[in-house]
């Protein structure tokens, strides 16, 4: 499958994951340390699962870069504390915009980086995608200082994750990058907050949810990870494929509006899947 293909299905899945985790988080009464080290720890469990399916686990690490490893566990696990300290303090359209900036440090981190070239077309196909998302922003607009802060920091960690699962899934398999990528996400969040996720565990009324919900939600995020990592491994340039992940917010919505019942602004909503559509065929270019 083309990596063009590999990356839409991706986004289709993150975008499940993010109406799931929408519908399904308010059931949990437990912190985001927790629900966020469950879910990741969830993942980790399913990937080894899996591992057999895809190719089996590998550890020898020979030729990985070590650093790599480090700035995906990193920031797929801080990424995910910080999103939630930010997301209590924002309405939902400041959220999006203030996120939406992941873009523009996919772009910049993979000049310096991932020596990353772009054509003409290629930018204006960035310009729509950044249409796109602010199309479908809706909600109250206000500036949160500390909030919109951390949702751009959030922003630059998940950045940092995906362009350095970009360069990993060129050194180790499938299972190999989902274990790493899972389970060490969930070690940093443990390791930072072990007491309030422990509290959690013990005093939770209804344990088998707390268990369940992140185990189901774990599968479209499994999802959208494994069908990256095979984006990234055929795509000429990867960082390609990490501008064009932004682009769930705008699939989200739209899941949102069939299954979350948000009808607002329908005719704004596929004017952005439109403008979603165009870009990807000029940043493939």
């Amino acid at each position: 499958m083309e990596w063009i293909w590999l990356t839409g299905v991706s986004v289709i899945f993150r975008a499940v994951y993010g109406v799931m985790t929408k519908v399904l988080s308010n059931k949990l009464l437990v912190s985001p340390y927790t629900q966020a080290t469950l879910l990741s720890f969830s993942g980790g469990i399913i990937s080894l699962i899996l591992a057999p399916l895809l190719g089996g686990l590998s550890l020898n690490f020979n030729g990985v870069s070590l650093i790599t490893i480090l700035l995906v566990v990193l920031g797929q696990g801080l990424g995910n504390i910080v999103y939630f300290a930010a997301i209590k303090n924002l309405t939902n359209g400041t959220a999006q915009i203030s996120f939406s900036s992941i873009l523009i440090f996919n772009t910049f981190l993979s000049f310096i980086f991932l020596n990353l070239h772009l054509s003409f077309i290629n930018i204006m196909g960035i310009v729509l995608l950044i249409l796109a998302v602010l199309c479908v922003v809706s909600g109250k607009i206000e500036f949160h200082k500390k909030g919109v802060s951390l949702m751009i920091l959030s922003a630059f960690l998940f950045s940092v994750f995906q362009l350095a699962s970009a360069k990993l899934s060129k050194e180790v398999g499938p299972s190999t990058y989902l274990v790493i990528a899972y389970f060490g996400a969930a070690a940093v969040v443990f390791l930072l907050n072990s007491k309030v996720v422990i509290k959690d565990l013990i005093n939770s009324k209804k344990l088998k949810n707390t268990l369940g919900i992140p185990l189901l939600v774990a599968l479209p995020s499994l999802g959208n990870f494994l069908f990256a990592y095979y984006a990234y491994r055929s795509a000429p340039q990867p960082a390609k494929v990490a501008m064009l992940l932004t682009s769930q917010v705008v699939i989200t919505v739209l899941l949102s509006y069939f299954f979350l019942n948000e009808k607002d602004h329908l005719p704004r909503k596929v004017g952005a899947s439109i403008l979603v559509v165009l870009s990807a065929v000029l940043i493939k270019s």
